[in-house]
């Protein structure tokens, strides 16, 4: 087929394509803008919730601003990368990088949430050691928290100070590690404080069941730290399998642009593009899914 046969090939898809767009739109078009408004409001209080569970005061107005100011900026990045490329290339560049944006704010949530309970975990083998000794001193379990609290840092300070302070304002001591448990979602703690509740009601020495989960989670960071040493060079394979043809296509794009060009201005190149993406996916969900061992 000669250029101008692929130029009206492309022309008619695009027609094609803007015609299906304009019809499903005034079909499904408030359901869709209904969809994405849930989106971004469920995104919202998801990011206002975990600020509130690491100590951050921001205004759900405000979580909502940086969720949908993330998209417009992606979509305005996408349009000032693309602007030398056909218009449908550039709106579904657009629109592509939009959507990416418009998840960052939550993924950055999540990834704060992720660290603070890390930390917390990190933490919490040197406090129930000293819990431990401070129940064999004599202390009660309010007092061996309260020296705790003073002694750790941020966050395991924080945590057990709230904990003391719901247990003053006339919550249960129970119901206080209960909602620790549920604002720290770690499987340790949550051990820590079954145990708890347990030997609240059972009876029995917390101080050797503080030291036994001592000993378990240590033997369990162990192996943990064995399984991610043996999967760091899957995970590095992943990666650089996944960026290595964006790479390529960027540098060959400055060697020879005309050579490029095709695959972002017709037809055949979008399928390309397209093809290309997908592949990538699902080469790195299966990659993912290998070097990925729960312990």
């Amino acid at each position: 087929m000669s250029g101008l046969g692929w130029q009206a090939a492309g022309l008619a898809l695009a027609l094609m394509a803007g015609l299906a767009a304009y019809l499903l739109g005034s079909r499904y078009g408030q359901r869709l803008w209904a969809a994405f408004q849930r989106r971004g409001e469920n995104d919202a209080a998801f990011i206002h919730e975990t600020c509130e569970r690491l100590f951050k005061e921001i205004p759900l107005a405000h979580c909502r601003l940086m969720v949908w100011g993330a998209a417009l900026a992606g979509m305005a990045l996408g349009a000032g990368l693309t602007w030398h490329l056909a218009w449908p290339a550039q709106a579904f560049f657009s629109l592509m990088l939009g959507y990416v944006a418009w998840g960052l704010p939550r993924r950055l949530a999540a990834y704060l949430g992720r660290r603070y309970v890390g930390r917390f975990a990190d933490q919490l083998v040197d406090a129930l050691t000293m819990l431990a000794s401070a129940l064999r001193s004599g202390l009660s379990l309010p007092q061996s928290l309260d020296m705790v609290g003073r002694e750790m840092p941020n966050p395991m300070s924080q945590e057990l100070a709230l904990v003391l302070k719901e247990q003053q304002m006339g919550r249960g001591l129970d119901e206080a590690l209960e909602a620790l448990a549920t604002r720290v979602p770690s499987e340790d703690l949550g051990l820590v404080v079954n145990s708890v509740l347990i030997l609240r009601e059972t009876g029995g020495n917390l101080a050797e069941t503080f030291d036994t989960i001592v000993y378990t989670i240590s033997e369990r960071d162990k192996v943990r730290g064995k399984i991610k040493t043996l999967t760091a060079q899957g995970v590095a394979q992943g990666m650089i399998l996944t960026a290595m043809p964006f790479v390529l296509a960027w540098v060959l794009y400055l060697i020879n642009p005309d050579y490029m060009r095709p695959l972002f201005t017709t037809a055949l190149g979008w399928v390309m593009l397209g093809f290309m993406g997908l592949l990538l996916t699902i080469g790195g969900l299966m990659i993912r899914k290998i070097v990925s061992i729960d312990v």
